[in-house]
């Protein structure tokens, strides 16, 4: 399912007025993403279910997202910090809709996904503070008696009435994840069916097996709920969804391209392929290869 259609970057050399507006109302540090995609040559970006910018640190990925996020109007978690003329360059882009985009359609961020895992982990140790804390005065305050007997209905003993009065006071601690099932699990709650996502490295803090869940999970939110991805990454495994457009910003003018025949990626395989050998001898850690069991006796 497709609800952005395409995405038209300002004509630069067609609109010398805006130009002008921007550079004589701003500091040349100020002026970004002028002149950064034209130096590019990406004018037009056309989108398909998934669609993914891949690129190496400072290629633009990431800033095409802002722009697209910016011109849609989408939410967002964190708040964006960006040049003075970023609004007035979005502003002049265009963005071709097929469908009208669905309320909950937003911008996910690898920030958005540690500010989770951080905020489950703050939450946590506030709880055992506070549990600490309602202890001591729990203990200290003669409150066994109190609490002692009839609550409601039944009757309950000293340390039932004690735990109920801790958790009650100090409330309930989440479910410790791995930052990898943090993330995940991020994911699965946000996604919606019939909505239109931005996701800026979302494999960030997770490992290959997690990448690979969460490649299924975007897969299938695809296939089953019809949400549509414009993704940015330089993960491997990430860039191998299936019938991904990816749009290679590492080059000028900017082509689209297989995920394998990426540069980075042929560097991976060349190293896996040169070391193929060990992998199929089952290599331990000091180049002795593992020795085959006899064969039983007949």
């Amino acid at each position: 399912m497709k609800y952005l259609e395409q995405f038209t970057l300002v004509d630069e050399d067609a609109n010398p007025d805006f130009v002008k507006k921007i550079k004589s109302s701003y500091t040349d540090d100020e002026w970004f993403p002028l002149g950064f995609f034209k130096k590019k040559k990406l004018t037009q970006i056309d989108f398909e279910p998934i669609t993914i910018f891949y690129g190496g640190n400072g290629s633009g990925k990431s800033s095409l997202l802002n722009l697209i996020a910016e011109k849609l109007g989408l939410r967002r978690h964190a708040s964006l910090t960006v040049t003075k003329a970023f609004s007035d360059y979005a502003d002049k882009c265009t963005a071709k809709t097929i469908k009208a985009l669905s309320e909950h359609s937003k911008m996910l961020t690898s920030e958005d996904v540690f500010k989770n895992i951080f905020t489950k982990r703050t939450n946590n140790e506030e709880v055992h503070e506070k549990k600490i804390e309602y202890n001591e005065f729990y203990e200290y305050g003669g409150l066994d008696h109190a609490y002692e007997g009839i609550s409601g209905n039944k009757m309950i003993s000293k340390s039932i009435a004690k735990k109920q009065y801790i958790q009650k006071g100090a409330g309930f601690k989440q479910r410790q994840y791995s930052n990898g099932e943090t993330a995940i699990n991020f994911f699965k709650n946000e996604i919606e069916k019939k909505t239109l996502y931005l996701l800026d490295e979302p494999e960030n803090s997770m490992s290959p097996a997690y990448q690979l869940d969460l490649k299924q999970i975007l897969e299938d939110a695809v296939k089953f709920f019809n949400c549509q991805f414009i993704i940015s990454t330089h993960s491997p495994l990430i860039l191998a969804l299936k019938d991904a457009k990816i749009y290679n910003l590492d080059k000028a003018p900017v082509p689209v391209e297989k995920w394998y025949d990426l540069k980075n990626i042929r560097i991976f395989y060349d190293f896996f392929a040169k070391n193929k050998a060990m992998f199929e001898l089952g290599v331990h850690d000091k180049g002795v290869a593992t020795k085959k069991k006899p064969a039983p006796k007949k």
